[in-house]
């Protein structure tokens, strides 16, 4: 594998449309998807007659590694069609890094390509997530009867180019669906902790109303023996 050569990888099912929450107006233009999976083998691959499959180790993508680095986020692998980029943490790009992979999150923007990128992605037509890397540190292991079976392990990156809205995935996995995506991007896991924080205050104030009431409730008891204590002397 020449470490001089872009190399591209595509996974399948990983890109949606996230939807408006309750209470938004208008249309959402927020694109999420999951552009590379850890720990996980690729479809058979071929790279100039030698067919091997790989692995991309969790080491290869840090957030320190991304930090330097300008990353295109194109369609069709068309550097004239860029609809996102993140530039050493910053731009309209959004990156997410979880065990399971580097996610992404952008607003398509309000351009022909953008509207055609938010169209063919909600209708679709384009579901698959591509990445471009130059690669760097890798193992390879030839495994099976006759050696046949060759699989390569990227430790690291020399250079992560571009990600891709595009097809042909070299990776299939079973995807998760739009909501639980979501979750897992920057806007997903700031949503989610606010939820989290307004259940939690709704749950103290329920808890508060609760002490309220008892306490509304036992000094009308405690009233009561007052009460019935002065009305037997008064008998007597």
């Amino acid at each position: 594998m020449d470490a001089k050569k872009n190399e591209i990888r595509t996974l399948e099912g990983f890109l949606a449309v996230r939807e408006l929450q309750a209470g938004q107006e208008g249309e959402s233009r927020t694109i999420c998807g999951r552009a590379i999976v850890f720990n996980s083998e690729s479809e058979l691959l071929d790279d100039f007659g030698m067919t091997f499959r790989e692995v991309i180790d969790p080491s290869a993508v840090t957030m320190d590694f991304l930090m330097t680095q300008d990353i295109k986020l194109n369609m069709l692998h068309d550097r004239n069609q860029t609809v996102a980029r993140w530039n050493k943490g910053k731009g309209s790009l959004r990156l997410n890094l979880t065990r399971e992979g580097l996610d992404f999150e952008f607003e398509a923007p309000k351009c022909d390509i953008g509207d055609r990128c938010l169209e063919m992605v909600r209708r679709g037509d384009y579901s698959g997530c591509s990445f471009e890397f130059y690669p760097k540190d890798y193992d390879v292991v030839e495994r099976g009867e006759g050696k046949k079976d060759v699989l390569v392990r990227h430790r690291s990156f020399a250079k992560l180019s571009a990600l891709t809205i595009g097809l042909d995935p070299a990776y299939k996995q079973t995807s998760v669906n739009a909501r639980e995506l979501y979750d897992q991007t920057p806007s997903g896991i700031a949503e989610k902790k606010a939820e989290e924080e307004a259940k939690q205050r709704e749950q103290e104030e329920k808890e508060e109303a609760m002490r309220k009431e008892m306490h509304r409730r036992a000094e009308h008891l405690r009233r009561l023996a007052d009460f019935d204590e002065k009305l037997e002397k008064m008998t007597y």
